[in-house]
């Protein structure tokens, strides 16, 4: 069995830097992928205003239109009491979808807070995932999403909005047993592997509010039976390169990463 999941981050209607040829090319690009599920990582818009939120909304419709798509909240879109907006014409700012022929589950979670750039879970949410997370089967790959980079990212300058309950969240993700974390934020895709847990950020998909070398990109994680493969997808040019290989299986009833590849240099 091999599932596709498609995950971009940091859209940004609104933003100067906010390019409609990148936003077509990376609406073509999922087309021919034809991934099972995409996941937006957050930062939809720019300021959180209503007009942003409309051209926010029609483009989480054309990601339907292709597959099963779910989109969790970013610093951005919690500005100017923008929330209100997002889960009107977006959606619930959590979610759960579990893919029991797949081998996998993905919780959404909101780690934004009102016109502010640092995020948190908060207690309310590392209960309820807790609960759902209890609710799994042990042997399905557990991964969890959110907008805040979970551990720091190279090249990115001075830390100052990393989640500001991040090291209360890291122990909950090793009690519930987590095994990928998916991110956005800084508009640099990376990956980490701490503790048997795995953290992917994806970089913007469509603006060039870039840092150094980077270009716009997105993340694809083919899922399989025994390895997890992970693509960085160039949205201005369709290239393709692998970022990470992880060699999976499932030991008695435990899903375990057994072994890593990281190939990624953001030079």
């Amino acid at each position: 069995m091999e599932k596709k999941i498609a995950q971009i981050s940091d859209i940004h209607f609104g933003e100067k830097n906010f390019s409609q040829q990148l936003k077509d090319n990376l609406l073509n690009q999922l087309k021919e992928e034809n991934p099972d599920l995409i996941i937006v990582s957050g930062d939809l818009t720019t300021n959180g205003y209503i007009h942003e939120y409309e051209k926010a909304s029609e483009f989480v419709e054309e990601l339907k239109s292709i597959t099963d798509t779910y989109t969790i909240p970013g610093n951005h879109d919690a500005r100017n009491v923008g929330l209100i907006h997002f889960e009107r014409l977006i959606g619930p700012r959590k979610f759960i979808h579990v893919d029991k022929s797949g081998g996998f589950a993905i919780v959404g979670l909101d780690s934004s807070e009102p016109d502010i750039n640092d995020g948190q879970i908060g207690l309310d949410q590392m209960n309820w995932l807790r609960k759902q997370m209890e609710k799994l089967p042990s042997d399905l790959c557990k991964i969890v999403t959110f907008h805040h980079h979970l551990l720091p990212i190279p090249q990115t300058g001075r830390e100052r909005n990393i989640l500001l309950d991040s090291g209360d969240l890291l122990r909950v993700f090793s009690e519930c047993g987590v095994d990928f974390v998916l991110n956005g934020h800084k508009h640099v895709p990376n990956v980490w592997m701490i503790e048997k847990m795995v953290t992917i950020n994806s970089g913007t998909a469509t603006t060039r509010k870039l840092r150094g070398y980077t270009f716009p990109s997105h993340n694809q994680l083919i899922i399989r039976d025994n390895d997890i493969q992970v693509n960085l997808i160039n949205t201005e040019t369709g290239s393709k390169k692998e970022m990470a290989n992880y060699s999976v299986r499932v030991e008695g009833e435990e899903y375990v990463i057994c072994s890593y590849k990281h190939l990624l240099n953001n030079g």
